[in-house]
């Protein structure tokens, strides 16, 4: 595999990882019953969350985000800006679209 795509396949796995934290965290939402996550993108995440944020990363190892450990900041506030903005919409895609049928 090359470089390129061991990196991008790294970046994914990254931002699937930053989009679980910003359900735990609340930030976005996940549909119980399909599993799409949603709610991103609308508004700006508030001060108080970069701040508990990077305190999690701070954490290392024993915090709730230890595969963000060796990143540097800016990269983690990046990675879940990139997170929060890819997942936008008010609802689940597929329960509005079963509602409207």
């Amino acid at each position: 595999m090359g470089g390129a795509k061991e990196a991008m396949l790294r970046h994914e796995e990254d931002v699937a990882m930053a989009t679980s934290y910003l359900v735990s965290k609340g930030a976005l939402e996940k549909c119980e019953y399909h599993g799409e996550v949603y709610g991103g993108g609308m508004w700006d995440l508030e001060g108080d969350f970069w701040r508990n944020a990077m305190a999690d990363r701070n954490r290392g190892d024993r915090g709730p985000t230890p595969w963000a450990a060796a990143m540097g900041a800016r990269e983690f506030t990046d990675l879940l800006k990139e997170a929060y903005e890819d997942h936008c919409g008010d609802e689940c895609g597929y329960c509005a679209k079963h509602r409207d049928e």
